[in-house]
């Protein structure tokens, strides 16, 4: 009796084990589709550029300051050290998230649509750029951007050292919901930079501080959770211009310590900056008022 008793019940078990176990597969499927579906709607929507054209022509005598710009604002750090590409992450459920090939891409575009690339996000095709610091980089100067243009031009074809991005189901998953959103949505083109860079200290230091080291310590200066970089203006009581330098030039923080992606950058970007810019940036972040700017 007892054999022939649970017998049944077994197989009514199973039956219901089997019935969650496809409605959740089920689901899962619903779910997967519609992060795909909804992330290539979002990646193959069309965005207007906003705001004026570029209203400074590339021009060959800009190359040398085009190219040190170039280094100062991160592009060798994102496209690799010879700008032919750079993964930043390669994971199954990630994806490929990588800096492309500039040497391939830059023929390609006119120089406004180089502008609007670097200052917008938006890509010639009118798609919008997943990873892309334009909503800080919109904030440079006319003058600057064209110099960067100029130089990048001069840049020989390299092979592709790294593959284009591809978003697996997480990345995707995280567009979708709006964690990481297209660059074109974050940029805020009322902060245009001016048509040339200032010259004196005390709009150089700001200039700078709020387009370039923006990339990575927020719009504010106060600093981003996601890359764990600090409020700048927190940290620079604990520095005095000579470590400041110091920290700039080579990576090195007060103490000896070295600071992960803060050191990569000061390597591959922040040492191109002069002695009188990084003065500017210091003198900017060491004043109390500047804090309270938003």
């Amino acid at each position: 009796m007892p054999a022939s008793t649970s017998s049944p019940r077994l197989r009514l078990v199973k039956k219901i084990a089997l019935i969650l176990v496809g409605g959740i597969a089920a689901i899962a499927v619903v779910a997967i589709a519609g992060i795909y579906g909804i992330s290539t709607w979002k990646l193959s929507a069309r965005h207007t550029v906003a705001g004026p054209a570029l209203r400074v022509t590339p021009a060959a005598s800009m190359v040398v300051e085009g190219g040190r710009l170039a280094h100062v604002n991160g592009c060798y750090g994102c496209h690799g050290d010879d700008l032919a590409g750079h993964v930043f992450v390669d994971k199954f459920f990630i994806g490929r998230l990588s800096g492309h090939n500039l040497t391939r891409v830059v023929p390609q575009y006119t120089d406004e649509q180089l502008a609007s690339v670097i200052r917008g996000g938006v890509k010639s095709d009118g798609t919008g750029i997943v990873f892309m610091p334009s909503h800080a980089l919109v904030r440079l100067a006319d003058a600057d951007v064209a110099a960067i243009i100029a130089y990048l031009r001069t840049v020989e074809r390299r092979p592709d050292a790294a593959k284009d991005t591809s978003l697996g189901l997480l990345a995707r998953a995280l567009l979708v919901t709006g964690m990481i959103p297209l660059e074109p949505d974050k940029v805020d083109h009322k902060e245009l930079g001016p048509l040339a860079r200032p010259t004196e200290a005390g709009a150089l230091g700001p200039y700078i501080a709020r387009s370039t080291c923006a990339m990575c310590h927020g719009l504010d200066l106060h600093g981003e959770e996601q890359v764990r970089s600090p409020n700048l203006f927190g940290i620079m009581p604990a520095y005095s211009l000579a470590d400041f330098r110091t920290l700039l030039s080579t990576g090195i923080a007060t103490g000896g310590r070295k600071l992960g992606l803060m050191t990569e950058m000061s390597q591959s970007a922040l040492k191109y900056l002069s002695d009188g810019e990084v003065a500017a940036v210091y003198a900017y972040l060491s004043a109390p008022e500047a804090a309270a700017q938003p």
